[in-house]
């Protein structure tokens, strides 16, 4: 039986003129293949409880993940501290959730035709777009995570909820509580592929 993230992230048929968003796809697919492989690593490596929902933070994102699009950020926005990007993100979102931004969480691309893949954190706008409050709007930058309506989980004190040892293990054992997920962003996986 296939992976359940298999197929994910293969690019369709597209022409020349979807040049610019062919390449924030296959961006967005950098990230998906970096998730999946160490998705699959993971597997190899370890074992768990086979009450567990899921096997590690890789397997979460690619249950849970999708696709976003960064768009400028606003006028006078002035960025937050550099290596400060959980934090950053959700108090950033807390102070905005009025507006309907929300808190999210996975793997970005640093800059365009650099395949240099970080752990981050940032704000999804209610279209879908990205806010982030840490990085410069440099071109060309690729997010793949989890958008997380629930404000409660948000690490307003620092630590990622998929870095932090004490707050990723309630979400391998049990997954996440209902309705903490904000329906934004693109799913993982292209048109055409299932």
């Amino acid at each position: 039986m296939p992976a359940p993230w298999e197929g994910i992230g293969e690019l369709p048929h597209m022409t020349n003129s979807a040049h610019q968003t062919a390449s924030l796809i296959v961006a967005e697919d950098g990230l998906i293949d970096h998730i999946r492989q160490h998705a699959g690593l993971s597997e190899a490596a370890y074992r768990i409880p086979e009450d567990w929902r899921y096997r590690s933070p890789f397997h979460l994102l690619l249950a849970f993940g999708r696709r976003f699009t960064h768009t400028p950020s606003p006028e006078g926005l002035i960025g937050m501290p550099a290596r400060l990007c959980y934090s950053n993100a959700a108090r950033y979102a807390f102070a905005h959730r009025s507006e309907g931004l929300v808190y999210a969480e996975g793997f970005a691309l640093t800059h365009a035709e650099l395949n240099f893949y970080l752990p981050h954190a940032w704000v999804v706008r209610p279209d879908g777009t990205v806010l982030d409050p840490t990085w410069d709007d440099a071109p060309g930058r690729a997010y793949v995570g989890i958008p997380i309506a629930d404000s409660r989980l948000w690490p307003v004190a620092g630590g990622g909820l998929l870095q932090d040892f004490d707050r990723t293990l309630p979400l391998l054992r049990n997954g996440f509580p209902p309705n903490a997920l904000a329906d934004l962003g693109r799913p993982l996986i292209t048109k055409g592929h299932s």
